[in-house]
């Protein structure tokens, strides 16, 4: 797919996080199969849009929760779904201890291995700013593990902004904050990310360019669709692929 981004004219890259620079769904697969409900699962596939169905959910209805403890909770519906105390498998303190450990699993999702060097000649042409999902002490916790030596000059969060994406407040809370922190517009910006329903169809409705890290995952992506509501500009698989197309667009420039 051709870039119809002019990376010189660009100024800042927003990020996704989870999903886009961790694996979250190798993340949240072994979480789940380390804790109590581990030997109670279903398949890979099964387990990560159940799980996804009520993480959704929970944002939604709990927009300033954080996400350690949306996480927390999803799981939690995800075991009652499961039957697993009906059917005396597991006790209820059982399966609440198992959701408060899954739910402190996020700053432990690895990163993607092009992740890391990718970020760091990013870092060169542009500011860096993740607009995630996350709450700040689990993005904490990922900065000093899986993401080690990248370098961001802002974050913001959804307990920063009270809200989940794909609710626009936090794309513009992005827009608001990369103005008034960098003094970057809107047609300086773009916005990188794997989630098309999280990301991409918010973007596009913000009129914010954006690139498509496709890591052809089972949540974020396929569950929800691909169609002309997306919009991004760009589909990379690779944050490494999206590093060379910057470079290259810069010599020739």
């Amino acid at each position: 797919m051709t870039s119809q981004i002019n990376w010189p004219s660009i100024k800042a890259l927003s990020f996704d996080i989870y999903g886009t620079l961790t694996d979250w769904e190798s993340g949240i697969y072994n979480a789940a199969r380390a804790s109590a409900l581990g030997p109670h699962l279903p398949d890979r596939a099964a387990t990560l849009s159940g799980i996804d169905a009520h993480d959704v959910a929970v944002q939604a209805e709990n927009p300033t929760m954080l996400q350690s403890d949306v996480i927390a909770e999803g799981f939690r519906r995800f075991a009652r779904d499961l039957g697993v105390v009906d059917a005396g498998k597991l006790s209820q303190e059982d399966v609440d201890a198992a959701a408060r450990e899954y739910g402190a699993k996020i700053g432990e999702y690895p990163a993607f291995e092009d992740t890391v060097e990718a970020i760091r000649g990013l870092g060169k042409r542009f500011k860096l700013v993740p607009l995630s999902n996350v709450d700040r002490a689990s993005f904490g916790r990922t900065l000093q593990g899986p993401l080690e030596g990248c370098r961001f000059d802002a974050v913001y969060t959804a307990q920063d902004v009270g809200s989940y994406k794909p609710d626009l407040r936090n794309f513009r809370y992005l827009l608001e904050h990369v103005k008034g922190d960098f003094g970057v517009e809107k047609g300086e910006l773009v916005h990188v990310a794997q989630s098309l329903f999280h990301d991409h169809r918010p973007a596009k409705q913000m009129e914010i360019q954006s690139v498509w890290v496709d890591r052809k995952g089972l949540i974020g992506e396929k569950k929800h669709g691909r169609s002309e509501e997306e919009g991004y500009e760009l589909r990379v698989e690779t944050l490494g692929e999206l590093a060379a197309i910057v470079e290259e667009a810069f010599a020739k420039a």
